[in-house]
């Protein structure tokens, strides 16, 4: 990855700034971006001593605004993006939430955090992927895409995460344009340790960790997606890389 130019969404959390970290450590240059200020701060700490040029832009990248002046800011900085991770994601409300008791808000919630930014940010780095004819970009689903019985609202999310990656893979082949997707199983951050996600509630909302018997990592995710992002996947494309430890899809 020597001499990448990636810039990665939601890296200010676990999973977003383990794969900017993974990215780093191959020789990336990283834009980091969260609209929490100073979240991105651990990890542009410990991607800067690698060498690599490495600076964050605070702002939602899921308002067509803020995602422009993310993908603006690498654009004037670098003069070209070469690997687009799209990471922001997420869910609102109750653990256990059946589908008659999700409220509007969650919903709306679930839908905006999961594809607008996904969406933004993947047509703003176009006109110059399709320019140069080069580019990776690399989504960041959930293995609940199939269907999830407590999180219906953000289970349909993923699935338009999954479907918007095949779409776009087949309209972009003949720019040379790589788009894949990595669906995570349940995966254990920080943010999954403290609070509302202690380990209790996290082992109970993913009842198991699949038939390898663990969870994943931010690492495990990172390995994923520096794969698709490197030339070593250069014939892969529209795909679906599953990481959950041998667990599969509901559906």
């Amino acid at each position: 990855m020597q001499g990448v130019r990636a810039v990665v969404t939601g890296s200010g959390g676990g999973m977003g700034g383990a794969i900017a970290l993974r990215l780093a450590q191959e020789g990336a240059d990283i834009a980091l971006n969260d609209r929490v200020a100073g979240a991105t701060d651990r990890w542009q700490e410990q991607i800067a001593p690698l060498g690599g040029d490495v600076f964050a832009v605070t702002t939602n990248v899921t308002r067509r605004s803020g995602a422009e002046e993310f993908i603006n800011a690498a654009l004037d900085r670098w003069g070209r993006i070469d690997v687009l991770v799209n990471v922001v994601g997420g869910v609102r409300g109750p653990v256990v939430n059946p589908v008659w008791e999700i409220s509007e808000e969650d919903f709306e919630f679930s839908w905006g955090i999961n594809m607008r930014a996904t969406f933004h940010c993947t047509q703003l780095v176009l006109p110059a992927m399709m320019e140069r004819k080069a580019g990776k970009i690399v989504n960041i689903a959930s293995n609940s895409w199939a269907g999830e019985p407590m999180h219906a609202h953000y289970s349909a999310a993923k699935a338009a995460v999954v479907s918007f990656t095949r779409s776009c893979a087949i309209q972009l082949g003949p720019y040379n344009i790589n788009v894949n997707a990595v669906a995570p199983g349940g995966t254990q951050t920080n943010e999954h340790n403290t609070g509302d996600w202690d380990a209790p509630t996290f082992e109970t909302m993913y009842e198991t960790g699949g038939t390898l018997g663990r969870f994943n990592t931010g690492e495990d995710i990172a390995n994923a997606v520096l794969y698709l992002a490197s030339e070593e996947s250069r014939n892969v494309s529209g795909q679906l890389l599953t990481v959950a430890a041998g667990a599969n899809p509901r559906l």
